[in-house]
């Protein structure tokens, strides 16, 4: 039998800058664009469903190396992400589509992923 080659880059939900508050002490994934160079270990990435998504790297590992990135982190109680890991995703991403994805992985069907 053929095995997907598709790699789950991700085990924490996915999930959007409208679904932070709803994740505050979990760790999670977030997809974005990179705004600009972080200053004072802050970074902010243009989120999928368009809102901002404060990314706080003052214990990041490696310098991001793409337009678009996932950050996996811990949400804190101000809804900023403590980044754990990063993965750069190139500078062709459709965020749009990926808001669908996270919608739909969040919503009624979220047991198919």
């Amino acid at each position: 039998q053929p095995q997907s080659t598709m790699v789950n880059t991700c085990p924490a939900p996915r999930v959007n800058s409208n679904l932070l508050g709803q994740n505050v002490g979990n760790v999670v994934c977030v997809v974005g664009r990179v705004k600009g160079p972080a200053q004072g270990g802050i970074m902010y990435l243009e989120g999928p469903c368009g809102s901002d998504i404060i990314i706080d790297r003052s214990s990041a590992s490696r310098e991001i190396g793409s337009e678009f990135v996932e950050i996996v982190g811990l949400v804190k109680t101000d809804r900023t992400v403590e980044e754990m890991r990063s993965t750069d995703f190139g500078s062709d991403f459709d965020l749009k589509m990926y808001n669908e994805v996270v919608l739909l992985s969040n919503g009624a069907v979220k047991g198919i992923f």
